[in-house]
């Protein structure tokens, strides 16, 4: 177990035969001094308890192309398609009902779950955990009206997953118009979320459940969204930006570092929080109002006397 902060008073209650502690006395309790607990548990939890992961080798059942290329010890679950020139890296695990498409790359030591979809050359790097149902690459959504019907803008762009990044069940992630989209390195996706064409992550930003990111917006490196949150398209979160859950953001905007946004139309959450005590107070500045109109009502009656 691990302990900080508030929860240090409890640790003399514990069960737990060892915790991980700052260096703080506690007496008469197995402890190791770390500098951040809950990293070093996280830590020592992976070491202690890895993932089950099938044995290396291809299902019977499973298709793979002749000039594929599978790297040292990857596993191939039941009913997987690897389609021509796709290349899988060493330890790699695909797990049943995958689908590898043409020319598309994986890294080592990757982890994918039931049902992930590759489209055709899209590109995921080392270390990556895709859970069941993600698909990368799959088109933009990208039309335009000729006065009569929808117009298909080809989306002939690829999608890039950079090293350690972890996407959540069912989460999509669109291929570019033109150009990539890129989720950079150690990035982490909750369910349900969907990247749109050209969108940009960077390095370790979190992004949680039910968000949705139009084409053609950034968030920057360390970033954290909140779940439910919108993004419009073009729009900017940057560096280290903060956004509350089921924030809307739209289109062409920019959060600033420095504050966390809440709300829709997202602001500053320090105008959010002054903006709902005066929601609050409506009742009783409504009485109030009430009050005054019937005292200068009787005013009026006086005066007219």
């Amino acid at each position: 177990a691990y302990a900080e902060g508030k929860h240090l008073a409890k640790v003399d209650a514990t069960a737990a035969t060892c915790v991980l502690i700052p260096d703080v006395e506690i007496p008469d309790r197995t402890v190791i001094v770390v500098d951040r607990p809950r990293v070093a548990f996280a830590r020592a939890a992976q070491w202690l308890l890895p993932p089950r992961l099938p044995a290396p080798g291809v299902h019977e059942t499973a298709l793979v192309a002749p000039d594929a290329t599978l790297g040292p010890d990857v596993s191939v679950g039941a009913w997987t398609l690897v389609e021509a020139g796709a290349a899988v890296g060493a330890g790699t695990v695909i797990y049943p009902g995958g689908y590898i498409g043409a020319g598309s790359s994986i890294g080592a030591n990757c982890i994918l779950y039931p049902r992930v979809t590759l489209y055709p050359g899209n590109s995921i790097g080392d270390r990556v955990i895709l859970h069941a149902g993600v698909v990368i690459g799959s088109d933009g959504f990208g039309f335009v009206f000729d006065g009569e019907r929808q117009i298909k803008v080809p989306q002939v762009g690829g999608a890039q997953i950079g090293d350690d990044v972890e996407i959540g069940a069912n989460a999509c992630i669109d291929r570019g118009a033109l150009d990539e989209t890129i989720v950079a390195a150690g990035v982490k996706i909750d369910n349900l979320c969907h990247l749109g064409h050209n969108v940009r992550i960077g390095d370790h930003a979190v992004i949680s459940a039910q968000t949705g990111i139009a084409g053609s917006s950034t968030v920057g490196r360390e970033a954290i969204i909140g779940g439910q949150v919108g993004i419009a398209d073009y729009c900017r979160i940057d560096d280290h930006g903060i956004v509350g859950a089921q924030c809307g953001i739209p289109s062409r905007k920019r959060v600033p570092a420095g504050q966390p946004f809440w709300g829709t139309p997202a602001r500053p959450l320090k105008d959010i929080k002054k903006q709902q005590g005066y929601l609050h107070r409506l009742p009783r500045m409504a009485a109030e109002v009430a009050s005054l109109r019937a005292e200068l009502d009787a005013l009026k009656a006086k005066l007219d006397e």
